[in-house]
């Protein structure tokens, strides 16, 4: 089931020079993996006053097996009345970070973006977050600085199914638009479509008693 793809070279590598680093932020250290997935059957329909979210920390797998790409998460909302797909009042944070070591005569470079979710859908094992950038590393200033608003961004995940392992998940990254055209829609993201090769995610639903 694990694919690798290069496709997400591209929005990785939005700008062709990024700004090097000592270092990987307490985020990049190695992360605890979360426990097994603890989703209900259904989970993502949420269900009347039900809270769904996605949690979770990884390493991607990426097309230069040199660079440590890792993607952490964790988004909730309610979703009601049963049945619905897309979160009321979704919150939470998401980060994006691509370290590149020494190569190929160029230094080492670190680039990162952190993310406040603006939404949140679930459909079975499909979740798909997109978020304003609220701070960044030098290469991504620039969407910070977008006018009128910060630019969005979006993640997909393909989760395992309930009982599944969160390493078995898929994970895909949405490029923000290009400058001076519209905003990519809230939730519309790209397929996820690479594996990890640590940590993992998970969807967990709680219902009101």
């Amino acid at each position: 089931m694990h694919r690798t793809t290069l496709r997400l070279a591209v929005p990785l590598a939005l700008a062709a020079a990024l700004t090097a680093t000592a270092g990987l932020p307490a985020l990049a250290a190695d992360a605890p993996s979360p426990s097994p997935a603890s989703a209900a059957p259904g989970a993502g329909a949420g269900g009347p006053g039900g809270i769904s979210g996605i949690t979770g920390w990884a390493r991607m797998a990426y097309g230069d097996p040199r660079d440590d790409v890792q993607i952490s998460v964790d988004a909730h909302g309610l979703f009601a009345p049963a049945g619905s797909t897309t979160a009321t009042h979704p919150r939470g944070r998401f980060r994006i970070q691509h370290y590149s070591p020494a190569k190929d005569g160029q230094p080492a470079n670190f680039n990162w973006g952190d993310f406040t979710v603006d939404c949140l859908r679930v459909d079975g094992t499909e979740v798909s977050v997109t978020g304003r950038i609220v701070d960044a590393g030098p290469v991504w200033q620039t969407f910070l600085d977008r006018k009128p608003l910060p630019a969005r961004m979006g993640l997909s995940f393909h989760l395992p199914a309930p009982g599944g392992r969160p390493d078995e998940a898929l994970v895909g990254i949405t490029p923000p638009a290009a400058e001076g055209t519209p905003d990519i829609p809230k939730c519309s993201t790209a397929p996820a479509e690479s594996a990890l090769t640590a940590g993992g995610y998970v969807l967990a639903t709680r219902h009101p008693r």
